[in-house]
């Protein structure tokens, strides 16, 4: 008999890369594609209602993306204390289940030896739980202390993004995900599954 803490990083990874890839990428697929628009006035009203429209897809498609985080880091949030379960003698202090994310996360690399170069595949994970708190929770300490690290994140062009809210924008509003970030946290919550995965077959590298 497999022992669930063998068993489980191949079952999450296949259970993470489904979620993306049938539900994820066919939802940004299906959104309207992104057009840039001027910042002059519009000459008629007809540009004026394109312009509105562009922006109104900017804006939803970003909402969705902020949204897809969150459910993606929740999910490996739940698969990495299930697991970690199982890979610790129980009762374990810190507490798996309360215990925070990055903190257990090096706990596990540790306990099964993942070597110094799954510290890059760590970092995407802990950055993607500290942005699906921000877009869960909003402005804050830690959405202050992500913006100093991160700022990349906050780098707009006017012309492609804006807060379609009225009144003074907070920074949360202005958090920007871009496709190819929500396919970095997927990759990287595959690769972890990946390396944890320490039976015969095990693959790393999801194919996107």
């Amino acid at each position: 008999m497999i022992e669930p803490a063998q068993h489980l990083p191949r079952v999450f990874q296949n259970n993470l890369h489904r979620l993306f890839e049938r539900v994820v990428m066919p939802s940004m697929v299906g959104l309207r594609e992104l057009q840039n628009w001027d910042m002059g006035t519009p000459d008629t009203l007809a540009a004026g209602l394109d312009r509105a429209e562009a922006q109104v897809n900017s804006y939803t498609r970003n909402e969705a993306a902020k949204a897809f985080i969150l459910v993606l880091s929740a999910l490996f949030e739940r698969q990495l204390r299930q697991w970690a379960f199982h890979l610790f003698i129980q009762p374990r202090k810190p507490d798996v289940q309360t215990q925070p994310l990055s903190a257990l996360l090096g706990d596990c690399m540790r306990e099964i030896g993942m070597d110094a170069n799954s510290q890059a595949i760590r970092d995407v994970l802990v950055e993607g739980h500290r942005v699906a708190n921000i877009v869960r929770h909003g402005d804050g300490k830690a959405s202050a202390e992500l913006k100093r690290a991160a700022a990349r994140l906050w780098e707009q062009d006017p012309t492609a993004y804006v807060d379609i809210n009225p009144g003074p924008s907070p920074d949360s509003a202005l958090l920007v995900i871009s496709d190819e970030y929500l396919k970095d946290y997927a990759r990287a919550g595959l690769r972890f599954w990946g390396r944890a995965d320490r039976k015969p077959g095990a693959t790393e590298y999801p194919p996107f």
